[in-house]
C-alpha cells in the first residue's frame, strides 16, 4: 500500500515556515522529503493564494523570508470559516505536547494506594 498523509504537502510546508522561520528552500525540502522544485512550486502557489507572503533580505537578494498569514482562511466552503493559524496553532500544540510526552515531561503520574 502506498504512504499518504492526512495533511497535504501545502500544510506541512504551512507547518513547516511557521515553526522555523527563516527557513531556506532547501532546508524545507530536506525537511519535507521533498523536491526543491516541489517546494518552489508549493511556495508559488501558496504565495498567489495569499497564504504565504515572501520578503527578500536586505543584504542579501538571493535570500527570502517566507511568512504564513494566518488570517487567511481555508478554501473550501464547509471550512470557510476557520483560518490557517487556526490549523497550524492545534498542530504546533499537538507537536508541543508530543515532544513533551517523549521528553518524559508530560507523563501522568499515578499512585497505588
Amino acid at each position: 500500500m502506498a504512504e499518504w498523509s492526512l495533511l497535504t504537502n501545502h500544510a506541512r510546508l504551512l507547518l513547516a515556515i511557521e515553526s522555523e522561520p527563516g527557513l531556506r528552500v532547501r532546508d524545507m525540502a530536506d525537511r519535507l522529503d521533498l523536491s526543491e522544485r516541489a517546494v518552489t512550486l508549493i511556495l508559488r502557489e501558496l504565495r498567489e493564494s495569499g497564504y504565504v507572503t515572501r520578503r527578500r533580505d536586505e543584504r542579501d537578494a538571493r535570500r527570502s523570508y517566507y511568512s504564513v498569514v494566518a488570517t487567511k482562511p481555508f478554501r473550501k466552503d464547509a471550512m470557510s470559516h476557520h483560518t490557517v493559524g487556526e490549523l497550524l496553532r492545534l498542530l504546533s500544540e499537538a507537536e508541543a505536547s508530543d515532544r513533551r510526552t517523549r521528553s518524559g515531561g508530560g507523563r501522568i503520574r499515578t499512585s497505588v494506594g
